[in-house]
């Protein structure tokens, strides 16, 4: 499926993150739109929760009236139909960053990707947030030639750059310690690092019900269909439900970002990927745990990710080899209301017996399967900052299905843009995140070759 503009649709698989049947994504805090607020967000995942977190976080002297609308129900979006890794990546597109940006530049994205380790840490305590919160290890482990070598030259580079803070927290296992320690015996070489995981809707909540405390005027199942610039310089954002006219909008809509700013056609795009929850039967004798969450790295495209719940349950998502030939099932497609037609399910029910040593012998099955679409940027990096000659206007989107370790510090960014008048280069956002005019003009879309695409129409 694929449409001219990409909004979202209707009635989305279920995903495990929304397993609880919470009442709270249908929220609306009054019954009718307000006229006017001094903010609008638009988008209540990750990136619109964190963006009202910091408004309220760092408004001290004045009364701020925020409105948030929601296409669907809260976290209905990428965010709540992830994988729920809190995961730095250090080193998997290193060489490709250093290339384009320099060593500082690629080791402002690492330190940057770090940092939000300690601070949503920070925040889940301070809010005191149910989220499952665990921070543990990442365990990559590499299984093809190629997956060998990229990460043995990525880490030699990253070895030799003297910006990056990030290289005492990498451990580096090869041979039979990769093996033993991963508990993937067809690993010559493994990576581990500090990263964590959660359970994002419960996270997004948290931050959502702090800003609910402090006057945020939140709408589900408000679609924003157009954004009118007005005269005065203000925006009016039109609905199916009535018009608001606001002094600054925040649009924290990922991959539906060109449906109401159509600069970004091609620039962000929707790509349609799947995710599952794998559970124990009953007649399990017993129930092996994984210290690590993982990356299962075949090659630069072919990859898995997983992360071992508490419970001893597996969220694992990736599949891409079942899908990523039929370009129209994945690519510009919003549609997350269907499942892909390959059998992804069968593939995920013997899973982790298939590649883990110690999940020899259990049985397992997948209790859910569900799709998202993700905000795919054409270079792989999130688009941060104010529209170029579209003052006020601030975009937080196309985190290219790494956004958990990237968002929550970027939407920081905004909230000084508009609060203290910060210049976006004065924020700690690493330089090739910013929104500028010369980047929107200039990028070019090589995302069909990097998610792999052309490898599958060669074999065709």
């Amino acid at each position: 499926m694929s449409t001219s503009k990409p909004f979202p649709v209707p009635d989305p698989t279920a995903s495990y993150w929304h397993s609880e049947n919470d009442t709270f994504v249908h929220t609306r805090t009054t019954n009718d739109l307000p006229s006017e607020t001094d903010v609008l967000i638009v988008g209540a995942g990750y990136a619109g929760a964190a963006s009202a977190y910091w408004l309220y976080k760092q408004c001290h002297t004045c009364p701020l009236k925020v409105l948030m609308l929601e296409a669907r129900t809260v976290c209905s979006g990428a965010t709540g139909r992830n994988g729920g890794h809190l995961k730095p990546d250090y080193y998997r597109e290193y060489l490709k960053f250093e290339r384009l940006y320099g060593q500082k530049g690629a080791a402002d994205i690492g330190n940057f990707e770090h940092e939000h380790i300690s601070e949503i840490k920070n925040v889940v305590e301070d809010l005191q947030i149910d989220c499952d919160l665990v921070l543990t290890r990442a365990c990559n482990v590499h299984l093809t030639e190629g997956a060998v070598d990229g990460c043995i030259k990525a880490m030699d580079a990253l070895k030799n750059n003297p910006y990056s803070n990030v290289l005492d927290d990498i451990q580096i296992l090869e041979g039979n310690n990769a093996r033993v320690v991963s508990q993937f015996p067809k690993s010559p070489l493994a990576l581990t690092f500090t990263a964590g995981h959660l359970w994002p809707y419960k996270f997004v909540k948290g931050l959502l019900q702090f800003c609910l405390e402090r006057g945020l005027n939140l709408q589900t199942n408000t679609c924003v269909d157009y954004i009118e610039t007005l005269g005065d310089g203000s925006y009016l954002i039109r609905t199916a439900r009535g018009n608001v006219k606001t002094k600054k909008v925040i649009l924290a809509t990922n991959a539906y970002t060109s449906a109401i700013a159509p600069e970004f056609d091609d620039k962000i795009v929707p790509v349609k990927g799947t995710c599952s929850h794998i559970k124990f039967t009953a007649d399990n004798k017993y129930t092996p745990y994984l210290n690590y969450t993982y990356g299962i790295c075949r090659d630069f495209s072919e990859h898995e990710y997983l992360i071992n719940r508490s419970d001893g349950s597996i969220v694992v998502g990736g599949a891409k080899p079942f899908y990523l030939k039929d370009k129209e099932s994945w690519y510009k497609n919003v549609d997350d209301a269907s499942l892909f037609k390959a059998d992804i399910e069968r593939w995920y029910s013997t899973f982790m017996q298939d590649n883990f040593s110690s999940w020899k012998g259990t049985k397992t099955e997948v209790d859910y399967l569900w799709t998202g679409i993700l905000g795919y940027s054409v270079d792989a990096l999130p688009w941060v900052g104010e529209m170029p000659n579209q003052k006020n206007k601030y975009v937080l989107a196309g985190f290219h299905g790494h956004g958990m370790p990237r968002v929550f510090l970027s939407a920081k960014a905004i909230s000084e843009m508009i609060l203290r008048g910060v210049a976006v280069e004065d924020t700690g956002l690493p330089q090739p995140f910013i929104l500028t005019e010369d980047r929107l003009k200039q990028t070019r879309n090589n995302i069909l070759q990097e998610t792999g695409y052309h490898k599958y129409q060669t074999k065709l």
